[in-house]
């Protein structure tokens, strides 16, 4: 769902450096040895953590305030990962999980930071190190306290993870970056303005296409030439796919698009436009019309035996039980209808637009 922000990877180097060193550190201590093995993971996951708190300070030198909450952070879970035989262990530990989810997620919700997988590998690992230290041990003494902690592992940790998914999700939908503003798509980098001579090759490849596709405003000929449809033929609009077309590779060849898009009316199929695609995953096409004509790749979408698609997975990078994640390589829509929403190179047709040409 997000890219790795460029200076915050330090931070994925750094934690790929502090597991082994966390492991060996551990294995070097006799009191591993008083300790249950959870007690042991999560301090394993709570140094990780705050090897990578510390190694993001270099990320943020114009933000103090954020810098300091790294340091913090950082000193305050490595600290804790090496005092696990300490009698109130579990509830400082906890107590610093929750409130540093709770601070990112409000650092996210007001802009402060963007959510990148960076920050959400990291948020999955304290989710993990959280249940670790609410696990109760065998034969610990204190029986309320264990209700308690069962209670919180079988209600409030999958609350919490909830809210926390949920608030990225938001977040992500209300305010995406530049090359995320299709939920699930990832867009071809582009200048921001299109230059008159891009505007001209735009409008130029719009021509070919629209004039390349007149035989197949009659799907009969579509067929002939290869077509076949693809998914549920009971929705609005279908895909349509020339496999032979797919596997020749042609590159934005007007007369050769690998898909077709038919509205699915009472009358038959009626053409919305064509899709060009690439062979390769993140093998962006070329772009003559800049920003007008920029590619999109489809990612992380969840798709079930049964057919059912979900549009994108959770931003910790996980799907539906009994799901699969599938990615499509970088494709390009032509609408030679009118699209007035995105216009004729957006990654989506207006659904208005098919429902009115469906009802016509």
């Amino acid at each position: 769902m997000f890219d790795i922000a460029l200076p915050h990877a330090i931070g994925l180097y750094a934690a790929l450096v502090a597991l082994p060193l966390a492991l060996i550190a551990i294995r070097l201590r006799p009191a591993r040895r008083l300790v249950p093995g959870t007690v042991l993971g999560a301090a394993v996951l709570m140094a990780v953590s705050g090897v990578v708190h510390l190694a993001l300070i270099s990320a943020h030198p114009d933000e103090p305030i954020t810098a300091l909450l790294f340091l913090a952070n950082g000193i305050g879970f490595i600290g804790l990962s090496l005092a696990f035989t300490w009698r109130w262990w579990r509830l400082a530990s906890a107590s610093l999980l929750v409130a540093t989810l709770v601070g990112y997620l409000v650092y996210i919700a007001f802009g402060f930071e963007s959510p990148d997988q960076v920050g959400l590998a990291t948020k999955l690992l304290e989710l993990t190190a959280l249940g670790l230290v609410l696990v109760p041990a065998p034969g610990e003494a204190g029986r309320p306290r264990r209700s308690l902690r069962w209670t919180s592992l079988g209600i409030a940790l999958p609350l919490f993870t909830l809210v926390t998914t949920s608030t990225v999700w938001i977040v992500d939908l209300a305010r995406p970056d530049a090359r995320h503003v299709h939920a699930g798509a990832l867009l071809q980098a582009t200048n921001e303005v299109a230059t008159p001579e891009q505007v001209v090759a735009a409008a130029q490849l719009y021509s070919q296409t629209k004039a390349a596709l007149e035989p197949y405003q009659d799907w009969h000929r579509a067929w002939t030439a290869g077509y076949r449809p693809e998914g549920a033929a009971n929705m609005p609009s279908q895909h349509w796919s020339n496999q032979a077309y797919v596997n020749a590779g042609y590159v934005l060849d007007p007369h050769r698009p690998q898909g077709l898009v038919y509205a699915n009316t009472k009358h038959g199929p009626v053409l919305l436009g064509a899709m060009f695609q690439m062979k390769n995953l993140g093998q962006f096409g070329p772009d003559p019309g800049g920003p007008l004509t920029a590619w999109h790749q489809h990612e992380n979408i969840c798709f079930t035996p049964f057919g059912f698609e979900f549009s994108f997975m959770t931003p910790l990078a996980t799907c539906p039980l009994g799901a699969i994640d599938i990615s499509a390589s970088p494709m390009l829509h032509v609408w030679i209808v009118d699209n007035p929403k995105g216009g004729p190179f957006a990654v989506d047709i207006d659904d208005e637009v098919v429902k009115r040409i469906v009802r016509a």
